[in-house]
């Protein structure tokens, strides 16, 4: 299981332990598994796991997820994509707010980590202001047009290079859409251009950022982040592990397995897979 060693590691270290799985078990355990190999049958139990990427949504929505998501989870880190979205500190602190009051249960031991969402115009001063909050633990780099609600996204990487100095400084997350929008990129392309075109300049700038590649979806991307350096890790979605390109085009076109980044062939289901397990 060695092909797993410079993987599960890096996912693990990328955030601080306490706000994270990465307990002192799970770090023994991920270390007996990468260099030793686990025998077959041996089982880790999360009882209550953290969610690295969740849509609270807004107004009464919020509720109803809430019911569903304090069952599961004890920290989630909440995507800042609303209308409008949570580009300032003051937002974010309405929305953590928000999504308090909005607790099924007022008892129950539940932390949002709050996300601003980068603009062009993020500047440094807003990235230490939300970092003093003390829940306001990243930001999000949506590529202008890549996804859902990203059209006030960040249209270049070096216009948000004043903001990614500022939260390298103060330790601040930096979670991506790791996908380009161009239209003439194709859709099945996108992740592999964005690696080409903007991690590989970011990764080389900022060496003491911590980069989360969110639900990574191709072989190359697996590879970028197994052979990358130490402050950059990736999630990967059920959805990207579950299924492959052909649960959304074969027999006709089916809409509910759509969602961005797109599926992918077979052969990137197998390595997300092998990375995750």
């Amino acid at each position: 299981m060695n092909h797993r060693k410079s993987f599960i590691p890096k996912v693990i270290q990328l955030i601080p332990r306490r706000y994270y799985i990465a307990t002192k078990s799970a770090r023994n355990m991920a270390a007996l598994c990468t260099s030793v190999g686990a025998a077959e049958g041996t089982t880790l139990t999360i009882i209550k796991p953290d969610d690295f990427h969740h849509h609270f949504r807004d107004g009464p929505r919020t509720k109803s997820v809430l019911e569903h998501v304090t069952k599961r989870f004890t920290r989630c880190i909440a995507m800042p994509n609303l209308k409008p979205p949570v580009t300032t500190t003051e937002l974010a602190t309405d929305y953590y707010n928000h999504i308090m009051k909005s607790l099924p249960d007022t008892q129950c031991k539940f932390e949002p980590l709050m996300v601003l969402y980068l603009t062009d115009n993020t500047t440094p001063e807003e990235i230490k202001k939300a970092k003093e909050t003390g829940f306001i633990k990243a930001a999000k780099y949506y590529p202008a047009g890549a996804t859902t609600n990203s059209d006030f996204g960040v249209t270049s990487l070096e216009k948000v290079y004043p903001a990614l100095k500022a939260m390298e400084e103060v330790g601040m997350v930096l979670c991506i859409h790791s996908e380009v929008s161009r239209s003439e990129i194709d859709i099945f392309d996108r992740e592999e251009v964005f690696i080409e075109e903007v991690m590989a300049p970011l990764t080389r700038d900022f060496q003491r950022l911590k980069i989360v590649m969110e639900h990574i979806s191709t072989d190359k991307a697996v590879e970028y982040v197994k052979n990358g350096p130490a402050n950059l890790a990736a999630s990967i979605t059920a959805h990207h592990l579950l299924y492959n390109r052909n649960a959304l085009l074969v027999g006709g076109i089916k809409p509910h397995f759509y969602c961005l980044p797109i599926l992918k062939r077979e052969t990137h289901r197998r390595a997300l897979v092998e990375a995750a397990t």
